[in-house]
């Protein structure tokens, strides 16, 4: 038998990632950029609950789309209190209950109970006893619990009874004590108008709001990660993290998602790793944002004949320099001249490949910008962040072969000269 296979030496090692499970979803990091405010607020809002226990039912609405870090901040809050001492010898607990597995109030007190440590049984039980078995055991340990009720726009679309009972948890189990505080986690407020006027009132005050990302912050978001230790700090370099930036960062266009830009590097990495390299390459990037967001392939065909030159120009020029994500414009005029020579067509002169190059921006296929830090010139840099090259290039050359072949190009754009 080989003596390696009583250890680990056998497993393959990975060059790219030290720790992969701090890129998922459900990790906590140790620091919550740009999301301070956000932390600090929910604090100041339970202070009242945590200095005086009982003395008041406090409930706490987080608002914003998708990868905002909601569910981060509430989460470390809840690390935080979690076990803390209070006053008259009581102690502070927290659960954390997510809607989109548990959508009924029933099922919601289950695992409120489990988070408790309770052994709760899954069938013999209604909700009413449930609820009054969590809060005999908050009474009798002396215990107070913040409870977050995640993605609870599920509750809110099927079970809005749910809503009512959660937020009036005190005088249903009819306690002069208030032994619950609650977080509810919201993605947008339109539910709000549909819901009974009771709840509303409940839900309106006491909200903090989580807006997208710009691509600056999740710049900084991902170094964070690579710092604590997700990654090998030399399989990243700064062209990677300013691209996903750029993808996804809400001033660029995109959604403004932290899970989104977390899970293109995570993927961007398992390429690079799955061809045994030790660095994520740009092409990297643009195979795993393809996965998550597929580009496409009828947005080529409405292109004019010279953007289409263009992009196939550029797919070439990045492909041969595939450790940058972005070329310097005149170096793209070169490649599109070459590429004009090669079909036999006049080149378009500068300020025509301006304006192609200021349409494809406009629609999100090309990136521009000047040169960072440590780039010298003042010159534009182009770039193709979303869409895979050689899948790009062989989409172009049949379009474009088409276009000739059928003579119903359209060339357009201005030939004043440069």
């Amino acid at each position: 038998m080989d003596s390696t296979m009583g250890g680990s030496s056998w497993l393959p090692t990975s060059k790219i990632f030290k720790d992969e499970s701090k890129l998922q979803a459900d990790y906590i990091p140790r620091h919550l950029p740009f999301r301070e405010e956000q932390l600090s607020m929910l604090r100041e809002y339970f202070k009242p609950f945590l200095l005086k226990p009982g003395s008041v039912f406090v409930r706490v609405l987080l608002l914003g789309s998708v990868g905002t870090g909601k569910t981060a901040v509430v989460r470390r809050f809840g690390e935080d209190i979690n076990g803390a001492k209070l006053a008259k010898g009581a102690s502070a607990r927290f659960a954390y209950v997510n809607c989109h597995a548990h959508r009924t109030l029933f099922s919601i007190m289950q695992k409120i109970g489990r988070d408790l440590g309770l052994s709760v049984p899954r069938r013999g039980f209604s909700r009413e006893e449930l609820l009054m078995m969590i809060w005999s055991y908050l009474k009798n340990s002396n215990e107070y619990l913040i409870a977050a009720v995640d993605e609870a726009d599920y509750i809110a679309h099927s079970e809005e009874e749910a809503l009512y009972v959660l937020t009036r948890l005190t005088e249903m189990v009819e306690d002069e004590v208030h032994r619950v505080g609650l977080v509810f986690v919201f993605r947008d407020l339109t539910f709000m108008m549909s819901l009974d006027r009771s709840i509303q009132s409940t839900l309106q005050h006491n909200i903090i709001r989580f807006y997208p990302y710009t691509s600056e912050q999740l710049e900084e978001i991902l170094l964070r990660r690579v710092e604590e230790g997700a990654l090998y700090e030399s399989a990243v370099s700064d062209e990677v993290i300013e691209m996903i930036g750029e993808l996804v960062g809400y001033d660029k266009g995109g959604p403004g998602d932290a899970r989104l830009a977390l899970e293109i590097l995570y993927r961007a990495g398992k390429y690079a790793e799955s061809e045994n390299r030790d660095s994520i390459l740009p092409e990297d990037v643009r195979r795993a944002h393809s996965d998550v967001m597929p580009f496409p392939k009828d947005a080529l065909s409405n292109l004019k004949l010279d953007e289409k030159l263009l992009l196939l120009a550029l797919a070439r020029l990045l492909q041969r320099k595939k450790f940058v994500s972005k070329v310097p414009m005149g170096l793209l005029e070169l490649e599109y001249h070459d590429i004009c020579e090669e079909y036999s067509l006049a080149p378009k002169k500068h300020t025509a490949v301006w304006e192609c190059i200021r349409n494809l921006s406009r629609m999100g296929i090309v990136s521009t910008g000047k040169p960072g830090k440590g780039q010298k010139g003042r010159t534009t840099l182009i770039g193709l962040p979303a869409i895979p090259l050689k899948t790009l290039e062989k989409e172009l050359l049949l379009s474009i072969r088409e276009d000739l072949s059928s003579g119903a190009a359209e060339r357009g754009g201005s030939e004043s000269p440069a």
